[in-house]
């Protein structure tokens, strides 16, 4: 974590912000040490986010994900983090990704959606309803944390995960993919979550 600075929502640009909507650059490598404090504060801030004890007077709402455009820069870089329980053991396991330069290579035509909706940390007071992405997805990029050039594939749950963060890359919220009329319309061959 970085000396002395903790995470706080003061770190957050929110959506009535126009650098939300605008599209990230290309980082470059290697990266300048401005950049690393960028992919720092977004890693640092997740894991603060989600943990207990650091975080007990919920000063920060609990994230599975940050992008840069979130705290200001509009880069190409996202941390993911998500926690799960394995179903027969019982044992936790942490998935973490901090992506820089990622791009979707691959999509299912296979459609899926959080059942109670997706909610963001730039967004104050969540919109509601149905956010339609795909079930699952190949992302190319480049992993800070495994400090080499991946390609995942992933499902369900992650999935959203990651094309949520992507799309803050393109300037993009969640709630642009809500349908207007009628929020909670469903069609009934997505795979509800």
């Amino acid at each position: 974590m970085l000396q002395n600075e903790i995470p706080s929502k003061d770190w957050l640009v929110f959506d009535d912000t126009p650098s939300i909507r605008q599209s990230s650059s290309d980082v470059s490598f290697p990266l300048s040490p401005e950049n690393e404090l960028v992919m720092q504060k977004l890693i640092d801030f997740v894991r603060y986010s989600q943990d207990p004890q650091k975080n007990d007077k919920q000063t920060i709402r609990p994230a599975v994900g940050l992008a840069s455009p979130q705290i200001g820069h509009n880069i190409k870089m996202y941390y993911i983090r998500i926690e799960d329980t394995d179903d027969e053991t019982g044992t936790k396991k942490i998935t973490e990704h901090a992506m820089i330069n990622p791009k979707i290579s691959g999509k299912s035509s296979q459609l899926a959606c959080i059942e109670e909706g997706e909610g963001c940390l730039s967004v104050d007071g969540d919109k509601e309803g149905f956010v339609p992405r795909s079930f699952r997805i190949i992302i190319e990029g480049y992993d800070y944390l495994k400090q080499q050039k991946v390609t995942i594939t992933v499902r369900s749950y992650e999935a959203i995960v990651f094309q949520h963060e992507q799309e803050h890359l393109e300037g993009k919220l969640y709630y642009d993919l809500i349908n207007k009329k009628n929020p909670w319309l469903k069609n009934s061959d997505w795979i509800i979550l």
